[in-house]
């Protein structure tokens, strides 16, 4: 489980079974679960089971729900190499 407070900030891509966002993140996260709490801020591309995100967080990017046990560093590998 990963917890970024309310000063806290990761960038880069991270997989967790869990991530609760209070603070910023930036890059791609392959989760579980993921919740962005209201004074949150989630940048870029998550792939997860459940995502929550709380009245006045702020989220931007793309969310896409994982129907398989396939992680999104797998997914985006194959979209690279589908395109070569």
């Amino acid at each position: 489980m990963i917890v970024i407070g309310k000063k806290g900030r990761i960038k880069g891509d991270l997989k967790a079974e869990k991530l609760v966002v209070n603070g910023e993140f930036e890059g791609s996260a392959d989760c579980s679960y993921v919740e962005v709490l209201a004074s949150g801020r989630f940048i870029g591309n998550v792939l997860s089971k459940e995502l929550m995100i709380e009245s006045k967080a702020y989220f931007q990017g793309q969310s896409n729900i994982r129907l398989e046990e396939k992680s999104l560093f797998a997914q985006e590998k194959d979209e690279l190499e589908a395109q070569e």
